[in-house]
């Protein structure tokens, strides 16, 4: 008879390791970029494999396209109309982020 899996262990130790992968990529980026971007792909493989949603501050720190995670002179930041604008300039992919206000808060 087959063992069951414990599913929501499974997704607890898989949310664990996306967020030591993620630290480990922002602490490497600096030393070596190649293997920043391998932790960021493990990362994405773990959580698609086991459906976890990545948190909000471990998406924003890599791009989407290129995987590479973003380092101050690999990257431009603009604020315009309400809204933080990143550049990856790796690849040239933008990406939008809404800047949450704070009278809506108090």
């Amino acid at each position: 008879m087959p063992v069951r899996r414990d599913k929501k262990l499974e997704k607890m130790i898989a949310k664990e390791r996306i967020s030591f992968l993620i630290k480990r990529a922002i602490d490497y980026k600096k030393m070596d970029y190649h293997l920043a971007r391998r932790y960021v792909e493990l990362a994405i493989k773990i959580a698609e494999r086991y459906r976890v949603k990545m948190k909000k501050y471990e998406k924003r720190s890599f791009c989407k396209n290129c995987l590479y995670p973003y380092r101050s002179d690999r990257m431009r930041v603009r604020i315009k109309k309400g809204r933080v604008i990143i550049t990856c300039l790796n690849c040239g992919k933008t990406r939008r982020f809404k800047i949450k206000s704070l009278e809506r808060r108090a």
